[in-house]
Formats: C-alpha cells, sequence, structure tokens
C-alpha cells in the first residue's frame, strides 16, 4: 500500500472512531506513529477522570481496530496498532506557569 493510500485510510477513519468512542468520552482522534515508525492512535478526551476509564476499557483497542480494517489499512499494520490517551485537562496544564 502506497503512503498516500495508507494517509487517506487512516484520515477517513478517524472520524468514525470519534463517532463510535463518542460515548465513552473521546472528542478526537489522530495518527501519528511513534519515533520507530509504529503506528499509533491518540484519541483525546475532556479530563484525566475519561482518560482513566478509557485507558481501562479492554474493547477500545479491537473497536479501533475494526474501524481501521474496514477502512483499508493493512492488517501487519493493525495489528502492531498503540491506542494512547490523552486528556484536555492534562495539555492545559502543560502550558500553566
Amino acid at each position: 500500500m502506497g503512503e498516500d493510500r495508507l494517509r487517506r485510510s487512516v484520515d477517513a477513519a478517524m472520524l468514525p472512531i470519534v463517532a463510535s468512542l463518542a460515548p465513552a468520552g473521546v472528542v478526537s482522534a489522530h495518527w501519528l506513529p511513534d519515533r520507530a515508525g509504529e503506528p499509533v492512535v491518540w484519541l483525546r478526551v475532556r479530563d484525566e477522570a475519561a482518560r482513566v476509564a478509557v485507558e481501562s476499557y479492554a474493547w477500545v483497542l479491537p473497536q479501533v481496530q475494526i474501524i481501521l480494517t474496514r477502512l483499508d489499512v493493512p492488517p501487519e499494520m493493525v495489528l502492531r496498532l498503540r491506542i494512547e490517551v490523552t486528556s484536555a485537562e492534562a495539555e492545559d496544564r502543560l502550558f500553566e506557569g
């Protein structure tokens, strides 16, 4: 799969990922490979309590993997996928003095 096609597939998956995880508190998602190039989907929630909750749900990773697979992300990449969760609350604290 070419880089452009992969990028389009991943971009197309972010909205359905957020929509399916919204009841759990997810407000946004993006794909950002780690330093080694391994696939990572970053999920953003509003506060730290929601972050802890989403991180505890065993079904989140499989849900994201299913959506990515349906949108033509290669299976070998989907299986290596890692989920990271951040919160707007924690991000705001980064900029506090």
